[in-house]
């Protein structure tokens, strides 16, 4: 592999290079590329041409066999010369006389005795006027001081992490050895080897000849057999017995403390020896106050862990529950836990779980805790009510209501008379939080069970988190929307202050739930925003976000007229209900029923209109009045299916809704719009205007914030047909207004074609609206605007009748006209339309965006 950038920086330099790293980083090989092409004025001493015993000579040898010295210009040394200032200050007489600067090249420094390099490398390094730049490889960092010339900026110097591979070196490396990597494989590949050169290329060679980019790349320490030898060959086999039993003891650690490394080897010296290992051999890296944090190489620590796994698995087991005490009492559960389960010790995975577990599901680790329940045989929870119920809360937590009832229900089976109060509140808890999946969650109370158990008043902050967060849901299940922000911000500042940042993306997610239930689009999206923010993607997925995040983006989507984008979120939540989906009633049952009229309602914004109205009605007959937050559902689809069933002129499906929906939603915004509609599509104008009327009162105000956008276009499409144009601006005006405010675009882009067309007529003077009208604009182009202006309202209102099989007479009835006038109406539709037949009439219209 050339390596320019490296070339690069050693061209800049005019003194001194001093290479440091382990065996196989490339040392010899980059002061090669260097070189290359230079050769006449080097004095090149490699690792395999000197007498180790003796600096001074085998630089003499160098610096004879250079080209660029003259034939016996040196030979006043004979190499046996032992004081460093007299002979260099005399070679440096000789090489300025002869006009000669030379590059000395050391590879291999350490391979000198420590006392020859000790005397000789800093003479070198610090003698003056001495016409030779220096480069020195060496693997052990205690091997050359750079001292008073690292000081003096005139030394450039590179490591292992200057010389090690990217990600992008190794793809490119990979391709010329027709190796093929899969897209999993390189960013494993990278952080096994972490881009060391020559276990990069072992491994590529343990790739080739496995030849499956699609297999997971595994353990290289523990499966390649070839990198093994390597690193036991030439890294490992130079370290001291001590210095192997330290690294072997701590490989059960992806990172390790001196204090805890002293408990593991039982050597109050390990933390030193780590330390030496991190400064001078460069496979470990120190870090944190004092430098008191080590991290072994990946490959050297699995190398470990896999020779302890085959030769000693007691002793690996024994490492490990070492250090799952040693990161309890640290105050670290997480790492507790994981040791625990490494070392397949029951009672300690127990006692872990028993102790933390609650804390670790409030702070979002609920898939290391189900890792570890699942690692216990079921036996055990039979006789453990504590852990039945951090498995209950832990799947709960990952919205499996079915496998957490289970649970819940092993615990009660075995409680106690006078169980722990720790244990009673947690019960509550899980008891409170499973109500809402529940098919029957109408007959619980969980703000009773909150209360019962006095939640609030936990000592531990993630319950009292909890429990408000029960309440927030209590309260938006009531439609006391208030009162649901206003536990939501207590229970936000609480997680602030301790500090969690999962409980507070939960509480985002819950106030991102209430905004989306009001319709208020945009605060929702923006509190979605912040919840994901909090919500790392691992706890994102693991826990309560996916599912519920999946339908707020659907329904933000939708709304904001993406239809496409809907279907992708919608599937994507469908696809993750999972247990949910068992519930009817429930919030799972909810979460369906909602991402159903989604699906039904995007694929007509999107125009696959076949079977639409049939699966809104669907979707619409499934929302029974048992439904956790069955009044804003039945809202939204009201709304919904009524409009697009009058649009494609289903009058008798458009009563329908209407009915259901006087039933429903009695007394709001949304049933005054359902009767306002029909007669406005009929051109009964004082009608609708005396139906809408309650809603410009506030005797009466709509569950959803989206609606009066809907009641703003309407009103906007009878201005324009009875001649109110002024008035239809300002209610136009209004629209744009209520749809910027609220992120929502939908009620305009299906807006009546009178009303797009007097949006196209208006471009260039909706001034701070004017890019959101160019954005309607473009989700629905506009026909030919003398066209669209063909039909007058009383034949676009006939038109809109002829998808239904509806027979001219029955058509007469619903517009209040006689037969005769609709048989005169439609001739001049098809005439305009250039149709013979209904069917012909429909198709054209649809066409030319006469039917939406």
């Amino acid at each position: 592999m050339a390596r320019p950038r490296l070339v690069a920086k050693l061209d800049c330099t005019a003194s001194t290079v001093l290479i440091c790293a382990p065996a196989g980083y490339g040392k010899t090989v980059l002061l090669s590329q260097w070189l290359d092409g230079q050769l006449h004025d080097v004095a090149w001493l490699g690792p395999d041409q000197h007498n180790r015993e003796a600096l001074w000579p085998a630089i003499l040898g160098a610096l004879r066999r250079c080209p660029a010295v003259p034939p016996g210009a040196l030979e006043q040394f004979s190499g046996a010369e032992d004081c460093a200032v007299d002979v260099l200050g005399d070679l440096a007489q000789v090489l300025t006389a002869s006009g000669t600067t030379i590059r000395l090249v050391i590879d291999g420094v350490d391979g000198f005795a420590p006392v020859e390099r000790d005397y000789w490398i800093p003479a070198l390094l610090n003698q003056a006027g001495l016409p030779l730049q220096l480069a020195l490889a060496f693997r052990d960092s205690s091997a050359v001081d750079p001292g008073p010339a690292r000081l003096s900026g005139r030394v450039i110097e590179l490591g292992a992490k200057d010389l090690a591979f990217t990600v992008n070196d190794i793809n490119v490396l990979a391709a010329r050895t027709t190796t093929l990597v899969g897209v999993q494989q390189l960013p494993e590949l990278f952080r096994q080897t972490q881009g060391w050169p020559a276990c990069v290329v072992l491994a590529l060679r343990y790739l080739r000849e496995a030849a499956n980019p699609d297999a997971a790349l595994g353990d290289l320490a523990a499966n390649d057999r070839q990198l093994s030898d390597y690193l036991d060959h030439q890294i490992l086999s130079a370290l001291s017995r001590e210095e192997r039993h330290v690294l072997s003891s701590s490989s059960v650690c992806r990172e390790v403390v001196a204090a805890q490394a002293n408990i593991l080897a039982g050597n109050t010296n390990a933390g030193c020896i780590l330390s030496r290992l991190a400064d001078d051999k460069g496979i470990v890296e120190s870090s944190g106050i004092g430098r008191n944090v080590f991290l072994v190489h990946p490959l050297i620590r699995g190398y470990f862990k896999t020779r302890l796994a085959r030769k000693h698995p007691d002793e690996l087991l024994r490492f490990s529950r070492i250090a799952a005490r040693w990161h309890e009492c640290a105050g670290e559960p997480v790492a507790a836990l994981r040791h625990a389960m490494d070392s397949a010790d029951n009672d300690l995975i127990i006692d872990v779980l028993e102790r933390h577990g609650a804390a670790l599901l409030g702070s979002g680790e609920v898939v290391h805790v189900r890792r570890a329940i699942a690692a216990l045989p079921d036996a055990l929870f039979a006789v453990n009510p504590k852990l039945c119920v951090v498995a209950a809360l832990a799947y709960v937590e990952s919205r499996q209501p079915t496998t957490a009832t289970r649970y819940l229900a092993a615990a009660n089976r075995h409680r106690t008379a006078d169980p722990p109060a720790e244990l009673r509140e947690l019960q509550a808890l899980a008891k409170a939080r499973l109500s809402w999946f529940s098919d029957a969650w109408e007959s619980h109370d969980p703000q009773a069970t909150v209360d019962h158990a006095a939640l609030r008043f936990s000592g531990h902050s993630d319950v009292r988190i909890e429990a408000r967060m029960v309440t927030v849901t209590a309260a938006l299940v009531e439609g006391s929307y208030g009162i649901a922000e206003n536990e939501a911000s207590a229970a936000l500042i609480e997680a602030s202050e301790a500090g969690n940042a999962y409980l507070a993306g939960k509480v985002y997610l819950k106030l991102a739930a209430m905004y989306s239930l009001q319709g208020q689009l945009r605060r929702a999206g923006e509190v979605l925003r912040l919840s994901e923010e909090k919500l790392p993607r691992q706890l994102w997925t693991a826990g309560a976000g996916r599912s519920a995040g999946a339908l707020m983006h659907a329904s933000a989507a939708l709304l904001r007229a993406e239809p496409n984008k809907a279907l992708q979120f919608a599937a994507a939540g469908l696809s993750e209900l999972g247990q949910l989906g068992s519930s009817s009633t429930g919030v799972g049952g909810a979460m369906r029923a909602t991402l159903e009229i989604i699906t039904a309602c995007a694929h007509l914004d999107s125009g696959n209109r076949r079977n639409a109205l049939g699966d809104l009605r669907q979707a619409r007959l499934r929302i029974s009045r048992d439904h956790v937050f069955a009044r804003p559902l039945a809202a939204s689809i009201a709304v919904i299916e009524h409009t697009a069933a009058l649009a494609f002129g289903h009058a008798d499906q458009a009563r329908e809704v209407l009915e259901w929906a006087e039933e429903r939603i009695p007394g709001t915004g949304e049933l005054c719009l359902l009767r306002a509609q029909g007669p406005a599509g009929i051109s009964r104008f004082d009608a609708a205007s005396d139906r809408l009327r309650p809603l410009h009162a506030g005797t009466i105000t709509p569950l959803l914030e989206w609606t009066r956008l809907h009641v703003t276009v309407l009103e906007c499409s009878m201005a324009l047909r009875t001649g109110r144009r002024t008035l239809a601006g300002k209610l136009l005006e209004e629209a744009l207004h209520t749809a910027a405010e609220l992120d929502v675009l939908r009620p305009l882009a299906i807006a009546p074609r009178e009303v797009m067309d007097f949006l196209v007529e208006r471009v260039g003077a909706y001034g701070p609206r004017e890019a959101l009208a160019q954005r309607l604009l473009t989700l629905r182009p506009p026909t030919d605007t003398r066209q669209a202006q063909s039909l007058t309202p009383r034949e676009r209102e006939v038109l809109a009748l002829l998808p239904s099989h509806l027979s001219q007479e029955q058509m007469a009835a619903e517009l209040h006209l006689s037969v005769n006038t609709v048989k005169t109406h439609i001739r001049i539709i098809y005439s305009k339309l250039g149709a013979g037949s209904r069917h012909d009439a429909v198709a054209a219209a649809y066409k030319t965006g006469y039917l939406p």
